[in-house]
């Protein structure tokens, strides 16, 4: 396979009160990676030498990749790990940090936390956003409300896990940051071929192409259902809601026109906001049964646009279809890859 020649350069930005102040030097190998599955989703680890005044917790460290003239920033990362180093007469730090997810996982609440009836998920998600400085925020709103008085978190609770709570009962995804250092709040996309952002195959001639792949599926049927029932109990609400969605496509082999109706177990929930949101979620649990997950590793060349949980295409004579991006990892070197974690969309 062959890639296009690019022009590359990398430069490490350190930011202080959001104004760039100074430059860290590369010192060794660099990668920042993505990874929808963890709390803190974007991770930079690399060798720089820091300039003496970095203030650790408060500045952040911003890589910018630049390709073809372009520029990429990779993260707004704070420098949480930095081990002070000497090889070869060189002195530098073996950095580590986090996105600004953490900034939200290191806030508590420092008293119970009461929220009214009535009130906006995004007021809340929003103020409890800003708790913690984080003020740049990309939103896609919900006119949804609290349903019931809520105080459900204990004290010491951190922010981050009540917002992914709510962003939960919204069927939003978990909180993520981009490139630039701006949260993210919005829905989960459903991994259908409407929703694709990428395609990658062997020869294409726009720098992408597939340059190795490593192929692993894994099925499990014992547990397929069809039926799914979520319901919302709270001594609060006048009466119990209750939200079904079934699996009636006629194209699953797990549809109730095939296998006769098979229920999950109910999933009950101490809140949410309405019953459209019930409806959503139990939705959300329907379509994500109709997959099976197979996990694939590409590696392509260097694609910085690449963001949390992307939608994209494989093509070619191994393993083609739809995939949903469960990880990256960029390697910030001339000539550096980008491996790609892809869980495949497959309709049973």
């Amino acid at each position: 396979m062959h890639d296009l020649a690019r022009e590359f350069s990398l430069r490490y930005d350190l930011l202080r009160g959001g104004v760039k102040y100074a430059e860290a030097k590369a010192a060794g190998p660099a990668a920042v990676s993505f990874d929808l599955r963890r709390k803190i989703k974007r991770i930079f680890s690399g060798d720089l030498v820091l300039p003496p005044d970095v203030q650790r917790l408060q500045d952040r460290l911003r890589p910018v990749l630049l390709l073809d003239g372009a520029e990429y920033p990779l993260g707004h990362f704070i420098l949480t790990s930095a081990r002070q180093l000497r090889e070869g007469g060189r002195r530098f730090d073996r950095c580590e940090g986090y996105d600004l997810c953490f900034l939200a996982q290191r806030t508590r609440i420092e008293d119970k936390l009461f929220i009214p009836a009535g009130d906006r998920y995004m007021d809340w998600i929003q103020a409890l956003l800003l708790r913690c400085g984080i003020d740049l925020v990309i939103v896609e709103d919900s006119p949804e409300v609290f349903a019931t008085d809520r105080e459900d978190w204990e004290l010491g609770t951190p922010v981050l896990d009540i917002l992914n709570e709510l962003l939960d009962e919204l069927s939003y995804r978990s909180l993520w940051f981009d490139g630039e250092g701006a949260a993210h709040i919005g829905a989960v996309l459903e991994p259908t071929a409407q929703n694709l952002r990428h395609r990658y195959g062997p020869g294409r001639k726009n720098g992408y192409s597939l340059v190795k792949e490593k192929y692993a599926r894994e099925d499990d049927l014992f547990d397929v259902c069809n039926v799914f029932v979520v319901q919302c109990e709270n001594p609060e609400l006048k009466t119990m809601m209750r939200a079904v969605s079934v699996n009636d496509d006629p194209s699953s082999a797990l549809s109730v026109s095939r296998q006769g109706r098979v229920m999950a177990a109910p999933v009950k929930l101490d809140n949410i906001g309405s019953q459209a949101a019930l409806q959503r979620y139990a939705d959300r649990l329907r379509w994500q049964s109709m997959t099976a997950t197979e996990t694939t590793v590409i590696e392509t060349a260097l694609n910085p646009v690449h963001q949390c949980g992307d939608i994209l295409a494989l093509e070619g004579d191994l393993a083609p279809g739809v995939y949903e991006e469960i990880g990256w990892a960029l390697e910030l070197a001339p000539g550096g890859r980008m491996e790609h974690t892809l869980r495949r969309v497959c309709y049973l």
